[in-house]
């Protein structure tokens, strides 16, 4: 009878290990979805405020060009492009060259609609804010 008793006893003990071993492998398994989904998300996050600030630096050099040409009309365009891109990556990953950045922008293209020529400058002084950001 003591034999059975412990026969049934070693069973249980090693049925029940087996159950803690069994629970920390899925809670080890969920923590590793979890933390490669979390990557992946600050990843993708990363990447689009990667993209809004490049577009933002492409526009604001297009609108530089553009004033430097003559054209106003195409200097508001292109910085009110760079404005959308440079808010956009503001909302993803605020900074402070970002923030002064939005600042010019919104300057030149204010001056751009007077007719003025200093918009010209003021988008330059932009350009140098959005390119000191991390991108």
């Amino acid at each position: 009878m003591r034999t059975i008793q412990l026969n049934a006893d070693i069973v249980r003990y090693s049925f029940i290990a087996s159950n803690e071993e069994m629970t920390m492998r899925l809670k080890s398994i969920f923590l590793l979805i979890g933390l490669s989904a979390s990557v992946s998300l600050l990843a993708a996050q990363a990447s689009a405020h990667t993209v809004a600030i490049n577009e933002a630096i492409a526009h604001t050099r297009e609108a530089v060009a553009a004033g430097r040409s003559g054209h106003p009309s195409q200097l508001i365009h292109h910085g009110t492009e760079a404005l959308h891109s440079a808010r956009e990556a503001q909302a993803d990953h605020p900074n402070v060259h970002i923030k002064k950045g939005i600042h010019r922008l919104q300057e030149g293209i204010k001056f751009a609609k007077k007719r003025r020529s200093s918009s010209t400058v003021i988008m330059g002084r932009a350009l140098q804010e959005l390119e000191r950001a991390p991108h």
